[in-house]
């Protein structure tokens, strides 16, 4: 059996990590997002019979080195994946994946996340996926992935991040990605 491993990433006390406030008032903090996919990922993986478990219950920030440690605790004990969750910043639209440099199996798995990406959100674009030095992404023993699911700089993009019906979709691609990679990478499981 395979273990998804949800790492809701920042905390209530990063610093940053929050839309602008938007004409109507409403703003996104980033941990709150997160936490909130994770949540929803939890819930409808549990439903399909898919193990998983959260590596940061907690509201604040947890250092990356405590979430490796983490995620390597559980990695030690069987197969397992991470799929640290985020929102965008930085100006553009769309979603990304990232993996570690070289990690072949990790970036295979996030080609099927840029594969179910227009299945989910057919009106907006698939940025790739991306390699990166992230200490997530590094230093766990795993294959691990790390989702940027829209911008929340672009008030197109923070709207859906904001309303249910986004954070549905959001979801939903995250864990229509993992059952394919369970399907094909993982079929006797």
């Amino acid at each position: 059996m395979i273990t998804i491993l949800l790492d809701n990433g920042h905390g209530c006390d990063t610093p940053g990590k929050r839309s602008p406030v938007w004409p109507d008032g409403r703003q996104l903090l980033e941990w709150e997002f997160n936490r909130d996919i994770v949540s929803r990922m939890a819930q409808q993986l549990d439903q399909a019979g898919i193990a998983c478990r959260r590596l940061v219950p907690e509201d604040t920030d947890i250092a990356l080195s405590e979430r490796c440690r983490r995620a390597n605790q559980w990695a030690r004990q069987g197969d397992c994946l991470l799929v640290s969750v985020h929102a965008n910043a930085g100006g553009g639209s769309g979603g990304e994946v990232y993996s570690y440099p070289g990690a072949d199996k990790s970036r295979q798995y996030a080609r099927l996340f840029g594969e179910v990406w227009p299945l989910v959100f057919p009106d907006l674009r698939f940025r790739g996926c991306k390699e990166a030095n992230f200490a997530i992404l590094r230093e766990s023993l795993c294959p691990a992935l790390l989702t940027e699911s829209l911008f929340m700089d672009n008030e197109h993009d923070c709207r859906i991040l904001l309303s249910p019906e986004g954070r549905d979709r959001i979801a939903r691609w995250h864990v229509e990605s993992i059952r394919r990679i369970l399907q094909q990478f993982f079929p006797n499981r």
